[in-house]
């Protein structure tokens, strides 16, 4: 199993590429925009604002928490997308 202390820290590397962070920072930004233009209560605009933001941010980092839990990255660092899961576990 992983260990969570990288999780917490953010100290693992860079695991969303590209395309991928541009796909959520633009998703992150029309997430939280859309709570506020469709007029939702306060609550649910909130809600959307924070997910857009921490999704956001996640592109703008390249790095992913839930990516990093599952050994997934679509970051290619050195040509090695794709393969972080079965490298970790041999070290």
């Amino acid at each position: 199993m992983r260990k969570l202390s990288p999780l917490f820290t953010y100290s693992f590397s860079p695991n969303v590429g590209r395309w991928d962070r541009v796909f959520r920072i633009v998703s992150g930004v029309a997430l939280a925009a859309t709570g506020w233009v469709v007029g939702l209560g306060p609550l649910a605009s909130g809600l959307l604002t924070a997910s857009g933001i921490a999704w956001a941010l996640t592109g703008l980092v390249s790095r992913c928490g839930v990516y990093y839990l599952l050994g997934y990255s679509t970051c290619p660092v050195s040509g090695r997308a794709r393969q972080v899961a079965s490298e970790e576990s041999v070290s």
